[in-house]
């Protein structure tokens, strides 16, 4: 008996020890140099002026009107606002949301504000609700196809979607409107994989001041401008140098029609946002002159030009690297960084 005891526990800790010299000898881009640089714009990581606990609670930020920001919860039906300024108050109100929509969406939903309104995305159902505090509003149901990014336009009327065909097996940028008269679709915009979008997956990302989108992709260096009839305005890449996507999809997953990844995922960019003509990207690779600790230990933004596509700079964040971001967004020189635990507020270096 105690000779098996041994036998098994040999073979765990070999089995651990393979593991753990697998995991130190695997090749990682953040363990050697990339060819490229950053130029910071300080020397010191920005300091958050205040941080909003999520308590588990707190899933998206919503959006903004002037100066109060809004952030969705776990329910679809309660929010949270605030003006985000240091000692603010955050108040708590419901939307009125549809009963039947919100049991049918479970907890597969995301919310924009846009003047007032709130758009609720049931991105599983697929179907959107635009709602008031005390009118339930409308909703549409779409066709079969789950969405994964959605805005709605500065005009309250259109949304622009990336919408999964079920019949290509992939996403594509599809302009809507609620009351189902008006569907646009831009296949041209992106490659098409037949992957469920998954290799070309990234943040999209809308532009109230100019009213342009721009799509970043998570695993290469490229991203591209468009406008609401989805005609292609221009197209950039980020400082790195990974220019083809560094994602595999799984063949034998999906010849079953399920999409998943072949080994770690080796994003090049995180998330990211833009505001005035400026993209705000979360830095996920280590440029050669990086500071090593300080990568380690800090969020990196990465800030760009989209009127010229030139890199502008970048800014260390006193927000510990760990804290695993979800999303970004500016408004002004409000930089909202929503992470696990917190939602952080900066004043952000242009």
């Amino acid at each position: 008996m105690k000779k098996r005891i041994y036998s098994l526990a040999s073979l765990l800790l070999a089995a651990f020890l393979i593991i753990v010299i697998l995991v130190y000898t695997a090749p990682s881009p953040n363990k050697q140099a990339n060819g490229f640089s950053r130029l910071y714009l300080q020397t010191t990581p920005v300091k958050p002026y205040m941080a909003i606990p999520t308590h588990d609670r707190i899933l998206d930020i919503a959006g903004n009107d002037d100066s109060t920001f809004y952030f969705s919860t776990t329910d679809p039906a309660v929010m949270f606002s605030t003006s985000m300024e240091a000692g603010s108050h955050i108040d708590t109100f419901q939307i009125a949301l549809r009963q039947s929509l919100k049991d049918s969406m479970g907890t597969y939903f995301f919310t924009e504000v846009n003047k007032g309104a709130f758009f609720v995305y049931a991105y599983n159902i697929p179907a959107i609700s635009k709602t008031g505090q005390t009118d339930s509003g409308i909703y549409a149901i779409f066709p079969a196809g789950g969405f994964s990014q959605a805005h709605v336009l500065r005009d309250g009327k259109h949304i622009m979607l990336r919408k999964l065909d079920l019949k290509e097996k992939d996403q594509f940028f599809v302009r809507v409107t609620l009351d189902g008269d008006s569907m646009l679709t831009g296949n041209g915009l992106s490659a098409t994989h037949r992957d469920g979008g998954m290799s070309t997956d990234g943040s999209l990302n809308y532009d109230k001041a100019t009213g342009l989108f721009t799509y970043l992709y998570y695993y290469s260096n490229k991203y591209f401008t468009f406008d609401s009839t989805m005609r292609l305005i221009s197209g950039g890449s980020t400082i790195d140098t990974f220019t083809v996507s560094r994602f595999n999809v799984s063949t034998t997953m999906a010849s079953k029609h399920v999409y998943m990844n072949q080994g770690p995922d080796q994003m090049v960019n995180g998330f990211s946002c833009v505001h005035n003509g400026v993209m705000f990207v979360q830095a996920k690779l280590k440029a050669d002159n990086d500071d090593d600790r300080l990568f380690h230990e800090h969020c990196v933004i990465d800030q760009y030009n989209l009127q010229t596509n030139k890199y502008k700079g970048s800014i260390y964040l006193d927000i510990p690297a760990r804290a695993r971001i979800n999303q970004l967004f500016v408004y002004g020189d409000k930089l909202l960084v929503h992470c696990m635990d917190s939602v952080y507020a900066v004043k952000i270096p242009y």
